[in-house]
């Protein structure tokens, strides 16, 4: 993300009711949210509605049924 945007951050491409988990590198929670019609939108907040810092993000997706599961990484520029 540039540093200059400030809208939301979408993830595509997943079965409905994904969870959806954030976390910095370190393995701490960032963000969770359940995925709608196929995608999840995180507004780039912590769970403290602060903006996060610069920095590499992991999203961690697993499907309602714990069998499908994915992680991958965002640049996140503040």
């Amino acid at each position: 993300m540039r540093e200059t945007y400030d809208g939301p951050i979408v993830v595509k491409g997943l079965v409905d009711e994904t969870d959806v988990r954030i976390t910095d590198i370190s393995g701490n929670l960032v963000n969770k949210t359940t995925s709608l019609g196929g995608q999840a939108i995180w507004d780039g907040k912590n769970l403290n509605g602060n903006r996060c810092k610069t920095g590499v993000y992991l999203v961690f997706m697993t499907d309602a049924s714990g069998n499908k599961t994915m992680v991958t990484k965002l640049l996140f520029i503040h």
